[in-house]
């Protein structure tokens, strides 16, 4: 019979998140992540499998927050472009306040990753297509309670939305302008 497990598998899958969010795939080694998780290299090969198991599951859990916590913002009371306003804000002030600059762990790992066919980028790729589907219901329901001409294209408009928040989560790690950031929002707000 085996030893019990003596951590928490669900939270060595937020340390891993942290992990991968600070180094990246490629450069976050097992050992690294056993260190980060707080168990051996054993237990993390024991429970996980492997580190690309283990990047999936850390992918998976942040890209269900990250939807679970749009949904809070967008789902919320107010206009709809107060609502994208805030969410966009958020994300500046998040980065903004992470003394590593690590940014979001979807648009990262969308930049590192290469092969379409790896099960990480399909992952990837849902969590993409989710956001942007949160993002255009907001839109369609803005549009039929007369906040948003029922002409435009809430598809394109989501894609605008989404294009800002992936280009923000990059900018962040270059600059500290919160006015050029702020105007960023503002452009986007207006333009819905």
């Amino acid at each position: 019979m085996g030893r019990a497990k003596r951590f928490d598998p669900d939270v060595a899958v937020e340390r891993a998140v942290d992990a991968f969010r600070v180094h990246g795939y490629g450069e976050t080694s097992p050992q690294a992540l056993a260190d980060r998780m707080g168990i051996g290299k054993g237990s993390l090969y024991n429970t996980f499998g492997s580190k690309h198991e283990l990047f999936l599951k850390s992918l998976e859990r942040y890209a269900d927050t990250s939807l679970t916590d749009l949904k809070a913002v967008l789902d919320g009371p107010g206009p709809v472009r107060d609502r994208i306003r805030r969410m966009l804000e958020s994300f500046i002030e998040a980065d903004l306040r992470d003394p590593d600059r690590c940014g979001c762990l979807i648009v990262n790992s969308v930049a590192e990753l290469h092969d379409r066919e790896d099960p990480a980028a399909q992952l990837l790729g849902r969590s993409l297509e989710n956001t942007e589907s949160v993002i255009r219901t907001a839109l369609i329901a803005a549009q039929a309670a007369g906040e948003i001409d029922a002409g435009r294209d809430p598809a394109a408009l989501a894609g605008l939305v989404q294009a800002t928040m992936v280009g923000l989560r990059v900018l962040v790690k270059t600059t500290d302008d919160r006015v050029r950031l702020d105007r960023i929002v503002e452009a986007t707000v207006q333009a819905i």
